[in-house]
């Protein structure tokens, strides 16, 4: 199925804070889960929603209130998550790498957000929102197989 193709699935819009990612979780919960994902890619797509927008609201936006959307959809055998901010732009192709292998007294606080994103899905892609201002707004799209063999 061509992205051309792709049945659009379902849509949340959120005011971002800390005391939203349990509706956000439960949002991608059942929107991946009702396009017939298994609970694989459906826990791995809720943890990585969770850790982009805990990122948004802790850095991005910082104390001020802002706009938050999620949007699942199928695409052929995959199902892509879309998280849209207006917060201050961030790529996270120049995230820190995180090293697994150091001890853990030796790890900085923090810095696993990312790198759980990369594990967890088969895609992981930032860009400017279409007509944001520059330096402003994040679109990230995650994928992942809807099938992985996980019940």
């Amino acid at each position: 199925m061509s992205t051309a193709e792709a049945r659009v699935g379902e849509s949340l819009g959120v005011t971002a804070s800390l005391g939203v990612l349990a509706e956000v979780r439960a949002f991608v919960r059942s929107a991946v889960g009702g396009l017939g994902a298994d609970k694989r890619t459906v826990s791995a797509l809720v943890q990585c929603v969770d850790e982009w927008v805990t990122n948004v609201v802790v850095h991005g936006y910082g104390e001020t209130p802002g706009p938050v959307s999620v949007t699942a959809r199928r695409d052929g055998d995959d199902i892509v998550v879309v998280v849209r901010d207006e917060a201050s732009a961030y790529d996270p192709a120049t995230a820190p790498s995180f090293d697994r292998d150091a001890p853990l007294e030796r790890r900085p606080f923090g810095g696993m957000g990312i790198a759980l994103i990369r594990d967890l899905s088969s895609s992981f892609e930032r860009r400017a929102p279409t007509g944001a201002t520059p330096g402003v707004g994040n679109e990230v799209t995650m994928r992942r197989p809807a099938l992985t063999g996980g019940a």
